[in-house]
């Protein structure tokens, strides 16, 4: 390998660490996933929703059964969709017993994880009914894998929290898209959040590149003791 090429290896794996980290401001209740690489993020699910500049910008019934994209700067081109049943933004949230989804179709080729977070108040139990169920399918499937539940905070507020996730490492077919499947009863949503997550290197991985970089720092010296020769 010569010295452009390794230089430019590194360079990239350097980048590529890098980029493993992602600044979360969707929710002041959600954390920052560790090693994630892309996120979506909605907030703001409500009426009275503003944008950047502080206009009105809506979140209406329409945008919802159209996919609507994330609104938190950052957010990858994932759709929020409403399939069925009654989801409406009203001034504080949004309320209803509904079918909706999460669809992204620009995957990480590293995949390892997905991190999913929500505002959602619960009100099945208050009437009998079932919890709401969140699964994931991909590549077009419908494999409906339940999540694990990380946490839940039940806050005696409006802003109860969850956190689920999936662990996709064990899945050898290459993950090109995936879908959230929400399916949720009587409930009010304030925000929701997912997470993309790299498979974090291996030791040797990082033994390569300080391989590298010692290599690359090598040959500078060779270089420029030639030059002063």
């Amino acid at each position: 390998m010569t010295f452009s090429s390794l230089r430019i290896t590194v360079g990239a794996a350097l980048l590529g660490m890098a980029s493993l980290a992602q600044a979360n401001a969707t929710h002041e209740s959600f954390i920052d996933i560790s090693d994630s690489v892309s996120f979506d993020g909605w907030n703001q699910l409500n009426r009275n929703r503003v944008d950047a500049n502080g206009n009105l910008a809506p979140l209406t019934s329409a945008q919802l059964a159209a996919g609507t994209a994330g609104n938190v700067a950052g957010s990858g081109d994932a759709l929020l969709t409403l399939i069925s049943g009654s989801y409406y933004p009203a001034g504080a949230g949004m309320y209803g017993d509904a079918s909706i989804t999460f669809t992204d179709n620009t995957v990480a080729s590293n995949l390892s994880s997905l991190a999913f977070q929500g505002i959602i108040n619960d009100f099945d139990a208050s009437f009998g009914s079932t919890p709401f169920s969140l699964t994931l399918s991909y590549n077009g499937g419908n494999q409906a894998i339940a999540g694990t539940l990380v946490n839940a905070i039940d806050t005696g507020t409006a802003a109860d929290y969850y956190y689920f996730s999936w662990d996709l490492s064990n899945i050898a077919t290459p993950i090109s898209s995936y879908t959230l499947n929400f399916n949720i009863g009587f409930s009010q949503s304030l925000a929701f959040q997912i997470d993309q997550v790299a498979a974090v290197p291996e030791p040797s991985t990082y033994a390569m590149l300080m391989l590298g970089l010692g290599a690359v720092g090598f040959a500078a010296r060779r270089r420029s003791s030639k030059f002063h020769a």
